[in-house]
């Protein structure tokens, strides 16, 4: 019990830095089936692939920025929590 309670917080952070990476790891693969379900949803067959092409790069970009922030975060809060630890 002691082990978790000291060591516990340190958790938190690696999930953040784990989701964050998976996130930039398959952000294009999120993206462009985020793409194909917004299409689908809208019932166009006739895709434009001008329009495609902008709103599968903007899904893309979004899980980077989304994934950049968890991972940012994470890192952040783990460098905090070394240093908490290295103070006691």
């Amino acid at each position: 019990m002691q082990f978790i309670k000291k060591y516990g917080f340190l958790i938190l952070p690696m999930i953040f830095m784990l989701i964050g990476f998976l996130t930039l790891k398959f952000s294009v693969d999120f993206g462009s089936r985020a793409a194909y379900a917004y299409f689908k949803s809208k019932g166009t067959y006739g895709i434009n692939l001008a329009e495609f092409n902008t709103i599968q790069s903007k899904y893309m970009i979004s899980h980077m920025i989304i994934g950049g922030i968890l991972f940012s975060l994470g890192t952040i809060f783990l460098f905090f929590s070394v240093y908490k630890l290295s103070k006691k």
